[in-house]
């Protein structure tokens, strides 16, 4: 399957792997609620934040 993106204002085409342009039709169509992106983002966020601290908070115990 064959895919554009634009990177640095310029059309790119490039080919997906059988395994992304899978997941890029079944998800085809689909999209996330506003409330579902945040919860998305904060999510990793959360995750980020715990990898961050955790020798700090190791060194506390």
């Amino acid at each position: 399957m064959q895919a554009k993106a634009i990177v640095g204002g310029k059309i790119v085409s490039f080919k997906l792997s059988p395994e992304l342009a899978r997941a890029h039709r079944a998800n085809a169509g689909r999209a996330m609620t506003d409330a579902e992106a945040v919860a998305c983002v904060e999510k990793k966020r959360r995750s980020l934040a715990l990898r961050r601290a955790k020798p700090y908070l190791e060194s506390r115990s």
